[in-house]
């Protein structure tokens, strides 16, 4: 029985193990002739030829599309968040560091934004806002003791929640923090501790006073 070659139909000898015409090898190739009697495409791309046979297309899996899509609504989520806490104040911590930012910088105007205002209602758990005589002492005494280029850091060392019995109900909320502050300076370096409180008021986060470093 003749056979053919499995890739382009030439007719082989009995004993050849290379098609003559395209040069495929016959191991396991040779047909029986009326198996080429059935119509065959052959010189089609091979694209095509696995297009017609059914051959997967390629794409993105709905699992793939799936976890970008969750992915993306995790990083919406957190703008979402992230934007309200800074229209709301920013966090308990804001006020810290917006004193600590005020005695850097020596902005008087900062540092009055980190303690409570006057004329609300924590006015009656807080002391009143600080004279700018206040401010320039305090900036001449770290100055004095730190140096000019001094710099101050901290860490949260404890967090207490006050309840509304603690605030009299009139704030939205307030904490109880030990503050552990390093300042580093020409002059010398200090880690001092400090209790701290700062309170919730319209959205907006104060201290409720000055702290001594």
């Amino acid at each position: 029985m003749s056979k053919f070659c499995g890739h382009c139909g030439t007719s082989l000898a009995d004993n050849a193990t290379f098609c003559p015409s395209c040069g495929a090898p016959v191991d396991n190739q040779g047909m029986p002739q009326q198996q080429f009697n059935q119509p065959q495409q052959f010189g089609q791309p091979a694209f095509q030829q696995a297009g017609a046979m059914g051959a997967p297309k390629a794409g993105m899996s709905k699992n793939a599309k799936l976890a970008i899509i969750i992915a993306a609504g995790v990083v919406v989520v957190g703008l979402i968040v992230w934007l309200i806490i800074a229209l709301l104040g920013g966090g308990y911590e804001k006020p810290v560091k917006n004193y600590i930012k005020a005695l850097e910088k020596q902005d008087y105007d900062l540092y009055c934004e980190a303690l409570t205002p006057e004329g609300s209602g924590l006015a009656a758990l807080a002391s009143s806002k600080p004279s700018a005589s206040s401010f320039q002492n305090k900036v001449k005494n770290m100055i004095s003791k730190y140096g000019e280029d001094y710099k101050i850091s901290y860490k949260v060392v404890e967090k207490e929640k006050m309840d509304s019995s603690q605030t009299l109900n009139l704030v939205d909320g307030g904490y109880k923090l030990k503050l552990e502050f390093t300042i580093t300076g020409s002059k010398k370096e200090a880690t001092v501790t400090k209790n701290v409180t700062v309170l919730k008021s319209e959205g907006k986060w104060y201290l409720t006073s000055a702290i001594s470093l």
